[in-house]
């Protein structure tokens, strides 16, 4: 809780300040940009949706829930993953998640959506290299998470090297990890579309909220091609966890990936 404050207390300070984000991106200026993949989820059924995405059918023993395709639905041009308070996979609750079946590399990726609305809940929009893919030659395998949002107002940016795991002191499997959280108190994320964005080169990576930048990192190993992921799973350190969360669902517009023409 104290840290909480203290994180909002820097927010309000900053927005006193009126200190804006370093960069502003504009993938929509053709002069500069070019959409190189989209997908708007103007589908018939989940069938459909699927020749494009896969998704996990699978329990989990890192998250509360387990998670299936039956809990993905395509509503009026939107894609939803849904909660539900259920056994399946032996656990208690189940949710979804899917991946784009090609990969990707380097430019603008942004995705449009909106947080399941209740606590305990980690709304996510990231990349990662498959694990069936032999080791990188160049880099390592990672996982970017552009954004594991935190209902109502929380977002959370990560950068993960999963070659180099290790044990530490306690026997726990550990890997370097880059995290930053940040919190806007103004804004509930489970009520209106938000962008969530990340500019990625092979010098750097840039995360951005409504096309606003919030965090920039050099790159150090990410340079291999790897899928778009979403997914909504149940975790204790995303809050409370109730049965309130049955039915809740993380709700995606649209995901598009452009290529800098500069």
């Amino acid at each position: 809780m104290e840290k909480r404050i203290y994180l909002i207390c820097i927010v309000l300070f900053v927005s006193i300040l009126g200190v804006d984000a370093q960069k502003v991106i504009s993938p929509d200026d053709s002069t500069s940009w070019k959409l190189v993949w989209s997908d708007e989820f103007d589908y018939q059924d989940r069938d459909e949706l699927l020749l494009v995405w896969e998704a996990q059918n699978t329990s989990n023993n890192h998250i509360l829930c387990s998670r299936w395709e039956d809990n993905i639905e395509v509503v009026d041009g939107t894609v939803r993953l849904i909660n539900r308070k259920e056994k399946r996979g032996g656990q208690e609750w189940t949710s979804g998640s899917m991946w784009t079946r090609r990969n990707f590399k380097y430019g603008y990726f942004e995705c449009k959506y909106r947080y399941a609305g209740e606590t305990g809940t980690n709304n996510s929009f990231w990349l990662m290299t498959r694990p069936t893919d032999p080791e990188p030659k160049q880099g390592k395998r990672f996982e970017i998470d552009i954004n594991e949002g935190h209902y109502p107002d929380e977002v959370n940016t990560n950068i993960h090297n999963w070659s180099d795991n290790y044990i530490d002191s306690d026997g726990n499997s550990k890997h370097p990890t880059s995290y930053k959280s940040h919190i806007y108190p103004f804004i509930n994320f489970s009520q209106e579309f938000h962008l969530f964005g990340l500019e990625w080169t092979e010098k750097e990576i840039i995360f951005f909220l409504n096309r606003k930048e919030i965090r920039r990192v050099k790159n150090d190993f990410c340079f291999s091609p790897a899928p778009v992921m979403l997914s909504l799973a149940i975790i204790n350190w995303a809050g409370e966890v109730t049965d309130k969360i049955d039915q809740t669902f993380m709700e995606i517009d649209y995901v598009r990936i452009y290529k800098n023409k500069n």
